[in-house]
């Protein structure tokens, strides 16, 4: 099976977008992994919910993991999302990590990158990665579990 036959719409924020809506689409939707896409819509990376979340904290934390130690629970309690920050800002340094797929990629190859690169949801692109490709939808880590299981029982 072709990942285009996988391949299903789901969720997206743009990079432009504020970090508050893609907190309020991953809570909301519960989802594993938000795709980003540019101002035009094409993909450009997916965040899994784990990088939202690391996102929402203040950077002094990353940078010395003891400071949370020294936060008190009613300062704790008032901490939240940084209205004002853009999804852009939350990219991975050094860029994304591959996220994406073509249409003509097999199951395994997929799975293949989902288990390398600790991403549970793939996107699909028709004509390959470039300015020209086209988001078909994304496989998800339990599509292919789904798939693969299917398989076994057969």
């Amino acid at each position: 099976m072709r990942a285009r036959a996988l391949a299903e719409p789901y969720p997206s924020v743009r990079t432009t977008d504020r970090l508050a809506t893609a907190v309020d689409l991953v809570v909301g939707r519960d989802l594993p992994a938000l795709l980003i896409t540019d101002p035009e819509g094409r993909p450009v990376a997916v965040l899994r919910a784990d990088q939202v979340l690391a996102a929402c904290l203040p950077g002094y934390f990353a940078d010395d993991p003891l400071l949370v130690r020294l936060i008190d629970e009613p300062y704790a309690d008032r901490m939240g999302v940084a209205p004002e920050r853009l999804v852009s800002e939350c990219l991975p340094r050094g860029g994304p990590r591959p996220f994406s797929v073509t249409a003509e990629c097999t199951v395994v190859e997929v799975a293949e990158l989902m288990a390398r690169t600790g991403c549970p949801v793939v996107a699909v692109l028709e004509g390959g990665p470039g300015p020209d490709a086209r988001l078909l939808g994304v496989v998800t880590a339990t599509r292919v579990l789904q798939r693969l299981r299917s398989r076994a029982h057969a």
